[in-house]
């Protein structure tokens, strides 16, 4: 784990004893600080106590009990590195203690020239680990037919790139896509950590339980027939239900589509959607397959990068809370979206995504809106809105403030674009003397530099107006035309956001034939049209103003209420 680089300030001394509070992936407050001589007792002594040298060590409480600890070492006189260790009590594993203490340890160490942390922390509880980042997959029921939900899933696990080791089972135990076939999961020589099941309603009760006598701890079941109506659905999902208690197997399903997991590490594509969506940071739940599917196909066009997909179905196991405590911790996450027919636990719920929110953030469509508004999830009107907002957020700084410039070559589209921002809550002021001299014929926010403006001339524009410290959102509005060429003009903007990590930077790129869905480096969104934009980008400053409340001892009864 490295901190976030800040120049080190060398004459920093480590006095700090402010106690910091923080929300943990259950929703509970936990509260951090710099470890004191009395600290040193019970089962955190080895780690409090130990080592010598230049030594940082943070603590974590829940209420009055020690929970936790993590300590660095520098490695060396002036070395940036430092050896890092935590621990969390055993009771308060999963719920993302461990990383909160890293954090906040990071931060203590980066004014002492501390830049990199080495060491390996084990006490993040991930139980859906298997799921998402299996090493090894059985399909059973993937058969020789092409259309069938088993095959079709083998295929797609192998077209992707799988990287792990991959069976099929059938009754005849025949090769499938290339894959071995087996006739049984008991006859597979090892125990894998995902079975997808793609077999008859009535067969999966005892598939479940031979996976699980032979050592499977997550199951995936595309197979249907488990509604909540009727009584032979009704005594399908208890017995299904039952036999993953009794062998110990995390259930995703039944009529779930399946899972992707786009990470180096899994190359996973254990899912019916036709859509392989491009990797990024965006992690997606959905109850329905069809809300599922038509999601990732909006985000494949859209250019939103997904880390993980994951199709409910009747959730008789895993369910949304275990999603939000897997992605509190995952780093590939930088914001997650849930489209929700209904909530197991309204009141859980809310606690757990107002803590995943101060982290990440967490964007819905939900019929449970207005509670899951109060808890700060970004609870937008549909899949595209949803999409747009997420581009935003992903890899962009959230908004300092409400102060928006347009720059652009889009004649009475700059003025539009302006329109649409005051109407969104945004203010368009007038920048200041300095600047407009800056700026080709001194033109003033909106800047329109005209339909023949060239892309250097553009990006000049933009540059000066972000330099400027006037904006904390800067919106470019390019027009495509026969006489220029949107393409050049997209890529000198992209220095732009290269050049301004700090500035929260959309496009809007209308007239041109070529589909770009992003600039710069940091992949800033690019949009058909100013409404669209303004929109999204109203959301992302909303959802800045939540997470910069401050969080206290006494945000305690907000949490529980």
């Amino acid at each position: 784990m490295a901190p976030r680089d800040r120049r080190p300030d060398p004459k920093a001394v480590i006095t700090m004893t402010v106690t910091a509070y923080e929300l943990a992936s259950d929703g509970g407050l936990v509260a951090l600080r710099l470890a004191r001589p009395s600290d040193r007792t019970g089962h955190l002594r080895f780690l409090l106590a130990a080592g010598a040298g230049e030594r940082l060590t943070v603590v974590a409480h829940d209420g009055p009990a020690l929970i936790g600890a993590a300590a660095c070492a520098r490695l060396g006189l002036g070395s940036t590195s430092a050896e890092v260790v935590s621990h969390v009590a055993p009771h308060h594993r999963g719920r993302g203690v461990s990383t909160l203490l890293l954090e906040h340890l990071a931060d203590r160490a980066r004014p002492i020239g501390i830049t990199e942390f080495v060491g390996d922390v084990t006490d993040r509880g991930e139980d859906l680990r298997p799921m998402l980042e299996p090493r090894s997959v059985v399909v059973i029921g993937a058969g020789p037919r092409h259309g069938g939900a088993g095959h079709e899933t083998l295929r797609a696990l192998r077209d992707y790139g799988f990287t792990g080791r991959l069976y099929a089972v059938n009754p005849a135990g025949r090769p499938v896509c290339g894959v071995a076939g087996h006739r049984s999961v008991s006859d597979l020589p090892e125990a894998p950590d995902l079975a997808v099941v793609a077999v008859r309603a009535d067969l999966v009760s005892s598939a479940l339980k031979e996976a699980g006598q032979r050592g499977v701890r997550c199951a995936v079941v595309l197979s249907k027939g488990f509604a909540a109506s009727g009584p032979v659905n009704r005594q399908r999902r208890a017995e299904a239900g039952e036999i993953a208690r009794e062998q110990g197997i995390r259930l995703l399903g039944p009529s779930s589509v399946g899972v992707i997991s786009t990470g180096p590490r899994a190359r996973l594509n254990a899912c019916l959607s036709p859509v392989r969506p491009p990797a990024g940071g965006l992690a997606v739940a959905s109850q329905s397959g069809a809300v599922g599917v038509a999601l990732l196909g909006d985000a494949a066009r859209g250019g939103c990068g997904i880390s993980s997909f994951v199709s409910l179905g009747e959730a008789l196991d895993v369910d949304e809370n275990d999603l939000i405590r897997h992605w509190y911790d995952d780093p590939a996450t930088r914001a997650v979206a849930l489209c929700l027919e209904s909530i197991r636990d309204p009141g859980e719920f809310a606690r757990m995504v107002r803590a995943l929110g101060r982290r990440k953030p967490v964007l819905a469509v939900t019929r449970a809106g207005a509670l899951l508004e109060q808890a700060g999830v970004i609870c937008t009107t549909g899949i595209g809105e949803m999409l747009d907002t997420a581009r935003v957020l992903i890899g962009q700084p959230p908004p300092a403030g409400a102060r928006m410039a347009i720059v652009g070559n889009g004649g009475g589209l700059t003025a539009l674009a302006a329109d649409h921002a005051e109407a969104s809550g945004f203010t368009v002021l007038p920048l200041t003397q300095r600047t407009r001299r800056q700026v080709p014929k001194s033109r003033d926010n909106p800047i329109d530099l005209g339909i023949d403006a060239s892309p250097a001339a553009i990006a000049s524009a933009a540059e000066t107006v972000a330099d400027s410290g006037e904006a904390d959102l800067l919106l470019l509005l390019v027009v495509g035309t026969r006489a220029n060429c949107p393409v050049a003009i997209m890529t000198a903007l992209g220095s732009v956001v290269d050049n301004h990590p700090d500035v929260t930077i959309a496009a809007v790129l209308a007239g041109g034939n070529d589909a770009i869905p992003a600039f710069g480096e940091r992949g800033a969104p690019v949009y058909p049209d100013a409404e669209r934009a303004v929109r999204a980008l109203a959301w992302a400053h909303r959802y800045a103003v939540w997470r910069g409340q401050p969080l206290t001892s006494d945000h305690r009864l907000a949490v529980a209420s």
